[in-house]
């Protein structure tokens, strides 16, 4: 078992209870945090606010899309004299708009500044990202805590009323899932609300909850409309294969740093709070333009080939076929997930011989579901084999003796 599958085995069996605790209130969802890898921060205790969060998110997000469109300059490298005749444009800078807001007098306005592309491919060597004003003599100087792209988490110097709510970020626009949301040029705005420990409020957090629970009710239910039947328990509809709290406890724990995980000091709740913040501020834009370096995409974060085999496997549940729309629209790749635990229960049934230690546990676990989830089938499988019942602690005593 590799370590990635065991961090997301102690997330899901530590998360699962605590989380409960945590979010006892909400009788629907049992949850957890953000797959990339970033540091921990000392929890800030923010006062309740006097006005809405989100609305205000909402006026940041409208004052981004009404702004002028991002600049950026490129410069021609490479030898003229090839085949092809031209030389390749290499991006040099690009804008970046901030939405800024002020909680004294609840006025949000845009801020504009330069980013260095050497800088931002040199950061984890260098942690230096320089943010040049676009006018220099803007009074307002932000600089940059943690960069991650469209999700930095930024500060604003002498300025502790005033946070980040909003930024309007370039991306190639052949990154950008949906064809329509593309530019038509070579670079596409979008606008993401980053993450704030001053956005971590009990509104916004309580509207990612909600919004999760709204998707999966809705993913399950398209299920039950089209009549998808489980592979796992023949005649009965695939939603009978796993429960909706499990998914939940899955789509969340899938954002986790492991190393944020294994320091936690509250188990999780923190990184719970943290990744229910990015889906409540952004809903059906949360992880929307997320990929990672194995190629996972999107909330649910599938690899292409996964998400395409369950296309072909289950027809009946009518996928989306394109895989980064597919991936990126949240309700139908909640119904791919519930697909691939179909899938794999019925081939870590067949495939584990020792029916001893399934019938001592009553089936397939979800502890099971949820390794194969992230680190494959066949490492389950070859766990349980070798294993037995110690499937799970020997391994996670070995990889984390300061944990367990």
């Amino acid at each position: 078992m590799n370590k990635k599958m065991t961090v997301i085995l102690c997330a899901i069996m530590a998360l699962s209870n605590v989380l409960f605790i945590h979010h006892q209130n909400n009788k629907n969802i049992k949850l957890a945090d953000d797959y990339i890898v970033e540091p921990v921060f000392a929890e800030t205790i923010i006062p309740t606010p006097n006005y809405s969060l989100y609305e205000q998110i909402q006026k940041s997000f409208a004052l981004l899309k009404s702004s002028p469109p991002l600049r950026f300059e490129e410069k021609k490298v490479g030898n003229p004299s090839t085949s092809s005749g031209s030389r390749k444009a290499e991006l040099i800078r690009k804008q970046i708009a901030l939405a800024i807001f002020n909680t004294n007098t609840l006025e949000i306005i845009e801020k504009r500044f330069w980013l260095k592309e050497q800088e931002i491919k040199n950061y984890k060597k260098t942690s230096i990202i320089t943010l040049e004003p676009v006018f220099q003599n803007d009074p307002i100087i932000v600089r940059v805590k943690w960069w991650n792209s469209f999700n930095t988490l930024y500060e604003i110097q002498d300025h502790p009323e005033m946070f980040v709510i909003g930024n309007k970020y370039l991306l190639l626009s052949t990154t950008i899932p949906d064809p329509e949301e593309r530019s038509g040029g070579k670079y596409t705005d979008i606008i993401y609300i980053p993450y704030s420990d001053n956005l971590a409020q009990t509104e916004v957090i309580q509207a990612g909850l909600d919004y999760i629970n709204t998707k999966i009710s809705q993913a399950f239910q398209l299920l039950k409309d089209k009549n998808v039947l489980s592979r796992s328990i023949p005649g009965s509809l695939i939603t009978s294969t796993v429960n909706e709290d499990f998914l939940k406890n899955i789509i969340v724990v899938e954002h986790i740093d492991p190393d944020a995980f294994k320091v936690s000091t509250d188990m999780g709740k923190a990184l719970t709070d943290r990744v229910l913040t990015i889906i409540g501020a952004n809903r059906e834009n949360a992880y929307r333009y997320t990929g990672s370096p194995a190629g996972a995409n999107g909330i649910s974060q599938f690899i292409k080939s996964t998400y395409l085999g369950l296309v072909k496997k289950y027809p009946e549940a009518k996928l989306i076929k394109d895989f980064q729309i597919g991936t990126t629209t949240h309700e139908n790749a909640f119904q791919a997930m519930v697909l691939f635990f179909d899938s794999h229960k019925k081939e870590l049934e067949n495939k584990i011989t020792r029916k001893i230690v399934l019938n001592q546990l009553g089936g397939i676990t979800e502890e099971m579901l949820a390794a194969s989830y992230n680190g494959g089938a066949t490492r389950v499988i070859r766990s349980v084999n070798n294993y037995g019942l110690s499937w799970i602690e020997g391994q996670l005593i070995a990889s984390f003796p300061k944990i367990f």
